[in-house]
């Protein structure tokens, strides 16, 4: 799956070495993609594409987890993965119109003369509603971040990330995120500190995972220092 990058400045994460465990998030994300709605109950079908909803503390690996679940669910989405951050790295929300116009760029379109965010969000819509496409909304502060970006079509799959709960996005079951479980964290940590330092002491890595509360931004920090 193509990764496209729009919103705000730096370079896209990876997943490579920096994620373990969280399969029962990944196991519930997947049932998420495929669970009967409010139009689908009321007898009605969706006319806009499934949104689902990563919640957690900054240092969670609440990106981590969606990256990897991008990756999970590649197959079912041809059309590329379009990474598009709400939020500039000191936590400014980037305008809608800035991601609007370069999320259009990467899909291919033209954004119209003169047009404003509302036009471009319509735009961007527009050009991904006959895509099957994973829509990964990273940083989101607002809800009307993520509803002006979903496309108008059921085909595509958009995962947004956020701190809290996005209580105004509709029909939203978010997935929150606590720390890892010990083994996941030992494993990571392993990763980070070197397999050897954690071996060696099983019982103080464990230890030191606990004191890191499981979390992966935590363990990254705790490895580069016993490394």
């Amino acid at each position: 799956m193509a990764e496209q990058v729009a919103g705000g400045r730096g370079p896209a994460g990876t997943v490579t070495g920096g994620f373990a465990g969280r399969e029962r998030e990944l196991d519930s994300l997947r049932a998420d993609i495929g669970r009967a709605g409010l139009d689908t109950l009321s007898g009605r079908k969706s006319a806009r594409s499934r949104v689902l909803l990563i919640a957690g503390r900054p240092g969670s690996g609440r990106t981590a987890l969606a990256e990897e679940f991008a990756r999970t669910v590649a197959a079912d989405y041809p059309d590329g993965l379009y990474r598009v951050r709400l939020a500039e790295p000191g936590g400014a929300p980037v305008p809608l119109e800035d991601i609007a116009r370069d999320l259009l760029g990467r899909l291919g379109g033209t954004a119209p003369a003169g047009a404003g965010e509302d036009e471009l969000a319509e735009a961007v819509r527009h050009a991904l509603a006959g895509r099957r496409c994973f829509l990964l909304l990273d940083d989101a502060a607002d809800p009307e971040q993520v509803h002006e970006l979903v496309p108008d079509a059921p085909g595509s799959l958009v995962v947004a990330v956020s701190e809290g709960p996005l209580t105004g996005v509709p029909d939203v079951r978010p997935c929150t995120l606590g720390g890892l479980a010990v083994g996941a964290a030992v494993e990571l940590l392993a990763r980070y500190a070197g397999s050897t330092r954690v071996t060696v002491d099983p019982q103080a890595a464990e230890s030191l995972v606990e004191e890191c509360a499981g979390r992966p931004a935590a363990l990254l920090l705790a490895g580069g220092w016993l490394a």
